[in-house]
């Protein structure tokens, strides 16, 4: 058994490398797109395949976004006899419920 002092971690003599090298297979239209954006940015296939990818990943990955909800104000007029102060009256006399 080796002493502690001349054991290697291999892991720190190799550079550090955190890409993933891969074979995907692009749809003809893809690829064309791909390399269009490529040469309109002047980046490289492999970053601008990289950036489309964050991209659409970050968008189907995104929580959807909640519909707004409007109502538009119905004039209902002032009735004199109301006290509009008092919002249990007023919700007792919609419902037409009796207060115990």
């Amino acid at each position: 058994m080796m002493s502690p002092a001349r054991l290697i971690d291999i892991t720190k003599l190799r550079p550090q490398h955190h890409g993933m090298r891969t074979t995907v297979t692009l749809e003809p239209d893809v690829a064309r797109r791909l390399r269009e954006v490529s040469r309109a940015q002047k980046l490289s296939f492999k970053e601008t395949l990289n950036a489309t990818l964050r991209r659409g990943l970050d968008q189907m990955l995104a929580k959807p976004r909640a519909k707004s909800f409007h109502t538009a104000p119905e004039n209902m007029g002032i009735l004199p006899h109301l006290n509009y102060d008092n919002i249990g009256d007023l919700l007792e006399i919609a419902e037409k419920t009796v207060r115990r």
